[in-house]
């Protein structure tokens, strides 16, 4: 397992660090940090963790990655598990750390057949204890009885974290399951792996939904025949039945073929859209509810040759800066356009000495494929993309493979900036009338 830690350098408006200021990341339940971002602009890369760190030896086991002053805008953490480096598993996997929140979905996971996992990770980096329940989804609907009990009540100790939470207790088909997490006192952190034993596994992003939802970084498919990529369409509405209409963007946008089945309420569909994109054409899906109903969206990709399965989640277009912590020698970004004009993109290696910036033009409506060499005698780095121009209209992914094996990590605009209200003096709070 690697972990890596990144604060860019030169974000408008931050301030240089200072004395005391740090950028840390802790294995739960250690005082002593991990690793320190020692300047920003430099990365911190942490690899073979799973053996050069004892207490990751653990089947689960949290890193928390901390920042304050100025390493704080922009830290982004990344961690990526190699084919082997978790006993039993095979598979590259890769995910950016996440905020703890209150209420979010996971959608796609596919427990119950023999070697396939799927487990929900809960932590409480708090003061004070959380509590969560989940509640699962089949494509019969709503799991009720005793397996629904399983999700109910699930108390996260402060600063720690509860065992993993297998999904197979909700469902045991095989079939794609949507599991809503909602805290009813504190927040927690939480990450969803799913493994297909031999057939590769990947981590499955959170969301919330939404009535219009794009998810880039679907990989060029292969030409060659055998076992060629497949592409897997999850879709899941919370709230009421929906229309969904498809568009995708990749040499052009188009509006696919395929018909996707009236979407029920409370029931998860899959659907094979391995045949909306052509061979060579990597892109972006755009769906849209045809009633305004906000729904959730997940793309499982099955890489050539069934080694590895990968899980694209829906983004919204970056506002600033996106930055993917951990890539390798041939990573590639993909930059989708989903505006009438061009646009430029400035993508950008970071963390191995001076950046390389590089200005990618998106023709209007396309997504543009971007392949990213390592630095000299460097295995790991840094990705930075960045909107240009007043762009408002980017998505982007990073797609990384080793051979057959491949993970992808749709990219949300990075931290470096909060909006603070207008204040003013006023004491009718403290001061009784």
């Amino acid at each position: 397992m690697t972990v890596n830690a990144f604060t860019p350098s030169g974000v408008a408006g931050a301030s240089t660090p200072a004395p005391g200021d740090t950028a840390t990341l802790t294995v739960q339940g250690q005082k002593t940090p991990l690793a320190t971002v020692k300047q920003t602009g430099n990365l911190s890369v942490n690899s073979g963790l799973s053996g050069a760190v004892s207490s990751l030896n653990q089947d689960s086991i949290p890193v928390v990655g901390q920042a304050s002053g100025g390493y704080a805008p922009g830290f982004t953490v990344t961690e990526t598990l190699s084919s082997g480096s978790t006993s039993g598993m095979h598979g590259l996997a890769s995910t950016p750390c996440t905020a703890p929140d209150t209420d979010f979905w996971y959608l796609g996971a596919e427990p119950g057949p023999k070697n396939t996992t799927a487990k929900i990770n809960l932590y409480n980096g708090d003061q004070l204890s959380a509590q969560a329940n989940l509640v699962a989804y089949t494509p019969n609907g709503l799991v009720s009885g005793s397996a629904a009990q399983l999700g109910q009540g699930l108390v996260v100790p402060p600063n720690d974290q509860r065992d993993p939470i297998d999904l197979s207790g909700f469902s045991t088909t095989g079939d794609a399951v949507a599991v809503h997490v909602v805290t009813t006192a504190g927040r927690v952190g939480a990450a969803l792996l799913e493994s297909d034993g031999l057939s590769g596994r990947d981590f499955i992003l959170a969301q919330r939904p939404a009535a219009h939802q794009v998810l880039p970084g679907v990989p060029a498919l292969s030409s060659r025949s055998g076992s060629p990529m497949k592409l897997q369409l999850i879709l899941f509405s919370p709230g009421a039945d929906t229309d969904v209409t498809l568009h995708w963007i990749g040499g052009s946008k188009i509006t696919p073929t395929v018909t996707i089945p009236h979407l029920s309420a409370n029931k998860v569909l899959q659907w094979d859209i391995s045949n909306v994109p052509a061979a060579g054409e990597a892109g972006a899906l755009q769906i849209d509810s045809s009633n305004g109903t906000p729904f959730l969206a997940e793309i499982k990709v099955t890489g050539v040759g069934g080694d590895d399965i990968a899980y694209l989640s829906p983004v919204q277009a970056l506002t600033g800066e996106s930055l993917v912590a951990d890539n390798n020698d041939g990573s590639v970004v993909e930059l989708t356009n989903n505006a009438a004009h061009d646009a430029q993109v400035q993508v950008t290696v970071e963390g191995t000495g001076t950046a390389a910036p590089q200005t990618v033009t998106v023709p209007a409506l396309t997504t543009k494929a971007v392949t990213v060499p390592a630095p000299r005698r460097t295995a790991s780095f840094v990705i930075s993309v960045t909107p240009l121009g007043g762009a408002d209209s980017i998505y982007a992914a990073r797609v990384m493979t080793d051979g057959n094996l491949i993970t992808i990590q749709p990219m949300s605009t990075a931290l470096e900036t909060v909006q603070i209200p207008p204040v003013r003096d006023d004491l009718s709070g403290v001061v009784p009338r």
